[in-house]
């Protein structure tokens, strides 16, 4: 065990490194078991993006749905982290397991700056490194999931382009406007279902003055309600300086309320842009987002704009 952590925020921001083409990306499985033909594939594509690939020691590790115990898991990845010769560091796949590995993790990762890549289970480790050890952090395509897929030209751009530095700004446009208003700040969040369980922790996510974004998978509207909700009472989204909703996939409900009037009654009062549409999460588009880097949410013109390249 590498050490425990007290709660942390506004820590300076560590921009990584920007990826060189032709750098060599770990691969790591922080949270569920990998199956090695959709990894294979995933590691083919990043090839063919021109880049070399090199899995962890632990990787293929089994303990039935995780990959592996934790300790493995962690080691893993702070081996990566403290490798000068890793450009950045992909996440397999999610499922569960990730918050596991925090009491094997230490803030002294902030010594090794580095690209990090992830989504779903992975949010509790993209928040807990741009919270305690100031890096940004990336909601991105993971191996054997998107990536193995196959990336649309907008995600693959969004994903490579800003990764090597060569996209250092973008716009998107957004979905229905909840709240209207403009605002400029960093983004956090993820995977709604991932947040809510870092609550009452040592880990609790550092929302305050944040762009927070959300998402989820396979969770019915009562649920999604219920974990919104349990935000909102806890105190988190008082002071948030706004609210983007990305893909809630497969959330449908069998009667007609659902996550859009779950989130008018939610948060239609709020004094702060809410804005719903990202093309973000599970859905058949997941745009790269920056964790950590300057962002405006437009409530106005429902957009969000990169303002900054997150890599140096």
């Amino acid at each position: 065990m590498i050490g425990k952590n007290g709660k942390q925020s506004h820590l300076a921001v560590h921009k990584p490194q920007h990826l060189e083409r032709g750098a060599r990306i770990g691969v790591v499985a922080p949270a569920g078991n990998v199956e090695p033909e959709r990894l294979q594939a995933g590691v083919e594509a990043m090839r063919a993006e021109g880049f070399e690939v090199e899995l962890a020691a632990n990787l293929f590790a089994s303990n039935g749905y995780l990959a592996g115990n934790p300790k493995q898991r962690a080691d893993d990845l702070v081996a990566f982290f403290r490798r000068a010769d890793i450009g950045a560091i992909f996440c397999a796949r999610g499922g569960f397991g990730s918050v596991q590995l925090l009491p094997y993790l230490s803030s002294e990762l902030r010594e090794y700056p580095k690209i990090f890549v992830g989504y779903s289970d992975i949010t509790v480790l993209l928040n807990w490194l741009r919270q305690f050890c100031g890096m940004v952090t990336f909601h991105a395509p993971m191996v054997a999931m998107d990536i193995a897929r196959g990336l649309n030209p907008r995600s693959k751009a969004y994903l490579w382009q800003v990764l090597t530095g060569e996209l250092r700004e973008w716009k998107v446009a957004l979905g229905e406007i909840i709240r209207p208003g403009r605002v400029e700040a960093e983004m956090i969040g993820g995977c709604l279902s991932l947040l809510v369980t870092t609550l009452g922790t040592p880990y609790e996510i550092d929302m305050q003055g944040k762009i927070l974004f959300l998402e989820d998978v396979g969770e019915k509207p009562y649920r999604v309600e219920r974990m919104l909700t349990q935000l909102k009472m806890a105190g988190k989204l008082d002071h948030v300086a706004g609210v983007l909703f990305g893909d809630f996939t497969n959330c449908e409900g069998d009667g007609p309320r659902d996550i859009r009037q779950i989130v008018v009654d939610l948060l239609g009062d709020a004094t702060y842009p809410v804005v719903m549409g990202m093309n973000a999460g599970h859905g058949r588009e997941n745009l790269a987002l920056p964790f950590g880097a300057r962002t405006a949410l437009d409530g106005n013109a429902s957009t969000l704009e990169l303002l900054e390249s997150p890599v140096a």
